[in-house]
């Protein structure tokens, strides 16, 4: 009789199929190399569908999935280990993926939208405090997680008090000609340099890739930047030459004070055994002869006092 009751019970549920649960539109976000799952089920796991398929807009006309040489080696169902799931998964998300995706049975169908971001802004949620200097430039940061995805778009604009300025890629009022993306060759890299700061260019900055957005506040202070440096003190005197012999000549004395020192110093310097007004040689010493042995002639000076 149990066994009865329970061929009965299958034979019912297999009569009434598959009733997909979750009949709300559903939204995913994907990411550019990443994996998504669209989920789709029956409500009652102990049934299954006669037949069911995956679909697609996403080139504009409704498309199979599931034989589409766009998705080859990127998919995978599950109803072989279980007949009531029928989610889908998606490998190796491109930007051509984008688009709306519909689960049917042979009674019903749910959609499931899906979104795919190529770059996810790093520090997203917290606002970052940049400082710069009068006449200087300065970095805005920006980067993706991925420093290989290339967004579709990057808009940085100002964000002023009564009003939003956008600067890149459109650049307009003051910041004409005034910025710049730093890529460094990196698509991921969105980060924005400001030169010549003047105090204007002071308040929040907001970096928008599609759906994702991050603020940063500037702070433009006067003066340089205050940095550690070390100067070595570079020796540039000339190499110092041999010591020249200077000769200085006194201005002659006009008082007669004077002229008695010099006569008390010019007998003092004579030799012993001369007087005033005879010759004496100013180098070297004289033999008995009044000439000098072995030695050049030296110069002869004669003093003459009255």
């Amino acid at each position: 009789m149990m066994k009865c009751l329970y061929l009965l019970s299958v034979v019912f549920h297999v009569a009434a199929g598959c009733s997909l649960s979750a009949d709300n539109p559903i939204e995913i976000t994907g990411y550019k190399g990443g994996s998504v799952l669209f989920p789709c089920s029956c409500s009652d796991l102990n049934t299954k569908p006669q037949r069911f398929t995956w679909e697609t807009f996403r080139t504009g006309p409704l498309t199979e999935v599931l034989n589409d040489e766009h998705y080859r080696g990127r998919l995978q169902l599950f109803n072989h280990s279980s007949p009531a799931n029928l989610s889908l998964l998606i490998s190796d998300l491109r930007e051509e993926d984008y688009g709306t995706y519909r689960c049917s049975t042979e009674k019903e169908y749910r959609e499931t939208r899906l979104y795919i971001k190529d770059c996810e802004l790093v520090n997203k949620t917290v606002e970052e405090h940049v400082t710069g200097f009068i006449g200087e430039s300065v970095v805005l940061p920006c980067v993706c997680t991925d420093l290989q995805d290339k967004p579709k778009f990057v808009k940085w604009q100002f964000i002023g008090i009564n009003h939003v300025q956008e600067i890149y890629d459109k650049q307009t009022g003051r910041h004409t000609n005034g910025v710049k993306l730093v890529s460094n060759n990196a698509p991921g890299k969105l980060s924005l340099l400001i030169s010549d700061l003047t105090e204007e260019d002071q308040g929040v900055y907001r970096c928008s890739v599609q759906d994702d957005s991050r603020d940063v506040r500037l702070s433009v202070k006067v003066g340089g930047r205050e940095t550690s440096t070390y100067s070595r003190k570079t020796d540039t005197t000339p190499p110092s030459e041999p010591p020249q012999s200077t000769t200085t000549i006194s201005p002659p004395a006009s008082s007669s004070t004077t002229l008695e020192q010099d006569k008390q110093q010019t007998h003092s310097s004579l030799p012993l055994g001369r007087r005033c007004g005879e010759d004496v040689m100013t180098e070297g010493h004289q033999d008995c002869e009044g000439k000098s042995k072995d030695r050049p002639e030296p110069e002869i000076v004669t003093f003459c006092t009255k």
